[in-house]
């Protein structure tokens, strides 16, 4: 949803159904307050749900589709950078291991 914000094709409805949802999971006031145990959890668990589903059915497919891809890109991309961070970290420790053994040695 973040990356579809600023498409025409996306319609206005669907972009307030979104802030709305948002401003509802940021917020601190709730409908059903917090102090009445399993209701105040239970409206979190419908409206922004609802909410994020209205939105979506307004959305084009084809818009839809395109957004989908390029978060799922945005993922794969995240993910080799963190795999890319692992395997840099594990040779730096290596190299540092391999120095102290080293200047034990001599």
């Amino acid at each position: 949803m973040y990356l579809a914000r600023k498409d025409e094709r996306v319609p206005r409805r669907s972009k307030i159904l979104i802030a709305l949802a948002l401003g509802y999971a940021l917020s601190p006031i709730d409908l059903v307050p917090d102090f009445i145990p399993l209701l105040s959890q239970l409206d979190d668990l419908l409206i922004i749900p609802a909410l994020i589903a209205l939105a979506l059915k307004s959305i084009p497919k084809e818009a839809l589709d395109e957004y989908r891809e390029k978060a799922q890109q945005l993922r794969m991309k995240r993910r080799f950078g963190m795999v890319s961070l692992f395997i840099l970290a594990f040779w730096a420790v290596l190299a540092i291991w391999l120095m102290k053994l080293l200047s034990k040695l001599f």
